[in-house]
C-alpha cells in the first residue's frame, strides 16, 4: 500500500470514527430531550443554599440552624409546586416512604452523644445519599463511646435537582465545620476519626491533607479514617457535566442536565442524578490526586493516618482498581488496612460471571511482600472446588505469608456479589435490608414478570442493597478504632 492510500485509509477510518461519535451524540441528545422532568427535578434552590454555606455560617451549629430553615422551606416551596404526588414518593407525608419518616431524621445533620465521650468521629456520606448510608456505624460507634457527627452534606436530603446549586467547596466547609464542633467539644487532644463512605472518603482524605499542608491551623488531623466503597477514582465523562448542565439550558435539553431520572421512591436516597454532582466529584479528585502526589513526592504523606478500606472487587460506580491504588500505592503504614470481598466463585454462580478484573486480587498473591494488612473474604475450598462458605485470607504487613481464617458465614443463594452500595448496611437493614427484615425492604425486592412492564429500572431492583458479612465489616471497624481510645 502505498503512503497515499495509507493516508487515504487514515483520513477515512478517522471521518467514520468522528462520525460515529457524532451519530451516538445526537442519539442521546435526542433521548435525553424527551426525558419528562418533574418539580424536584428543575427546582432550585440557588441563594436559600448557598447561604447555609457562605461567611457567616462560621460554626457547625450555625450550619445546624441554617439547615434546618432551608429543609423546612424547601418542602415548604416543592409542595407548592406539586398538585398530587407519584405512588411512594419519597416526598409525600402519606407514603410509606416518606424522607422525614425517621427519628432521628437521617435527611439531616444527626449528632449522636454519649454521657461520657471517649473520642469523636465524624461520618460523611456518598453522592446522592444522605447521613442514612452510615446509620449502622454512627450507632456502633456511639455504643463505644463516641461523640458522632453525622452531617448532611449540601445538596442531600432534600430534593434531586439540589444537588445541582451544591459544590463540592461547600462539602468541605460543611466537613470542617463538622471537625471542628467536634474539637470543641470535647476539648483540645481528644481522639477524633473519620468515617468515609464513596464520596465521603473523597472527603476525608481532603481534610486529612488540607490538616497535613496547614499543620492543623484550620483543618484537624484525624486519628485513625475509615473507608467504605471509597470514591478516589471515577470515570473521566464525570468531566462532561458541567457542559451537559449548560446545554439543558437550550429549550428542549433540559434532560441533558441527568445522567438518570427514575421515580423517587427511596427515603434516603436520590434516584435520578445530575450530571453536575459527577462533574463535581470528578473535580474534587483531579485536585485529590494532584495533592497526593505532591505530599508524597515531598515525603510529608507519611503524616497520614492509618486507613481502614473495606471494598467489594465488583463496583459498578467507582472503579477499584484506580480508586484503591491511587492511595494504597502510596501507603507505608503498617496499621494501615485493606478489605476486598471477592466474587462468589462457587462453580454454579462463577460460571454465569463475566471474567473479572483480578488484578485487585493479586494483593494476596503468593510472596507479595507489603506495607499494609489486606484481607480478601473469598470462598473457601472443598474437596470437589469453592464452596459457598467464605473464609478471610490476610497477608500481614511486610510478611509474604498468608493466613486464613473461616468466617462461618456464606454466600445467600442467588447473589454473585456484593456492590458498591450494600458494603455498611446489614441485611436487617429498616430500608435496604432482605425480605426477611422489618420496615420497607427495599433490598429484599425481587420482583418477576414481564420486561417493560415496570417504572423502574429492573438493575436497580436486582443490585444488591445490603451486606451479608456486615458482620464481619462490622468487627473489622470496631478493632480498628480500639486503639484510638484505649491509648
Amino acid at each position: 500500500m502505498t503512503k497515499v492510500q495509507t493516508k487515504t485509509w487514515l483520513a477515512f477510518g478517522a471521518v467514520f470514527l468522528v462520525g460515529g461519535l457524532v451519530t451516538l451524540l445526537v442519539v442521546e441528545v435526542a433521548g435525553l430531550s424527551r426525558v419528562e422532568l418533574s418539580p424536584w427535578h428543575t427546582m432550585r434552590l440557588g441563594k436559600l443554599q448557598r447561604a447555609c454555606v457562605g461567611e457567616r455560617v462560621d460554626s457547625f451549629r450555625a450550619w445546624q440552624d441554617c439547615e434546618s430553615a432551608l429543609i423546612d422551606k424547601s418542602d415548604a416551596l416543592l409542595a407548592e409546586q406539586v398538585d398530587g404526588w407519584p405512588a411512594l414518593s419519597r416526598f409525600s407525608p402519606e407514603s410509606p416512604t416518606w424522607a422525614r419518616q425517621f427519628n432521628p431524621d437521617w435527611n439531616r445533620a444527626v449528632v449522636l452523644a454519649p454521657q461520657q465521650p471517649v473520642g469523636g468521629a465524624v461520618l460523611l456520606h456518598g453522592l446522592s445519599d444522605s447521613p442514612y448510608s452510615l446509620h449502622t456505624v454512627a450507632r456502633r460507634l456511639h455504643d463505644m463511646g463516641f461523640l458522632v457527627v453525622a452531617p448532611r452534606l449540601p445538596g442531600h436530603g432534600l430534593y434531586p435537582g439540589a444537588l445541582n446549586d451544591a459544590r463540592w467547596q461547600h462539602w468541605r466547609k460543611v466537613t470542617r465545620l463538622a471537625m471542628q464542633h467536634v474539637q470543641a467539644e470535647l476539648g483540645d487532644g481528644a481522639p477524633i476519626i473519620m468515617v468515609g463512605y464513596s464520596n465521603g472518603a473523597a472527603l476525608a482524605m481532603d481534610h486529612a491533607l488540607s490538616a497535613i499542608e496547614d499543620d492543623g491551623a484550620r483543618f484537624i488531623l484525624p486519628e485513625r479514617m475509615v473507608f467504605l466503597s471509597p470514591a478516589l477514582a471515577v470515570t473521566r465523562i464525570a468531566r462532561l457535566g458541567a457542559a451537559m448542565e449548560t446545554l439543558a439550558r437550550v429549550p428542549g435539553l433540559a434532560g441533558l442536565a441527568w445522567n438518570g431520572v427514575i421515580p423517587e421512591f427511596d427515603p434516603v436516597k436520590y434516584n435520578s442524578f445530575p450530571v453536575r454532582a459527577g462533574y463535581e466529584i470528578e473535580s474534587l479528585l483531579e485536585q485529590l490526586e494532584q495533592r497526593l502526589a505532591r505530599l508524597h513526592e515531598d515525603g510529608r504523606l507519611e503524616a497520614l493516618p492509618p486507613v481502614l478500606t473495606i471494598q467489594s472487587v465488583i463496583d459498578d460506580t467507582v472503579p477499584p482498581g484506580p480508586s484503591l491504588h491511587r492511595l494504597y500505592d502510596r501507603v507505608h503504614d503498617e496499621r494501615s488496612q485493606l478489605v476486598l470481598f471477592d466474587t462468589n466463585r462457587e462453580a454454579r454462580v462463577e460460571d454465569l460471571l463475566a471474567a473479572p478484573e483480578d488484578h485487585l486480587l493479586g494483593l494476596v498473591a503468593p510472596d507479595l511482600v507489603i506495607d499494609f494488612d489486606v484481607t480478601l473474604v473469598t470462598n473457601r475450598q472443598g474437596p470437589e472446588g469453592a464452596v459457598s462458605e467464605v473464609e478471610a485470607v490476610t497477608r500481614r504487613a511486610g510478611q509474604s505469608g498468608v493466613e486464613r481464617v473461616p468466617l462461618g458465614m456464606a454466600w445467600p443463594d442467588n447473589v454473585y456479589s456484593l456492590s458498591h452500595v450494600a458494603i455498611p448496611f446489614p441485611p436487617d437493614d429498616p430500608v435496604y435490608g432482605d425480605d426477611e427484615s422489618p420496615g420497607l425492604r427495599i433490598g429484599g425486592l425481587a420482583v418477576k414478570g414481564e420486561r417493560g412492564a415496570l417504572r423502574i429500572p429492573p438493575d436497580l431492583l436486582a443490585r444488591l442493597r445490603y451486606n451479608p458479612f456486615h458482620a464481619y465489616v462490622e468487627a473489622r471497624l470496631v478493632a480498628f478504632v480500639e486503639p484510638v481510645v484505649q491509648r
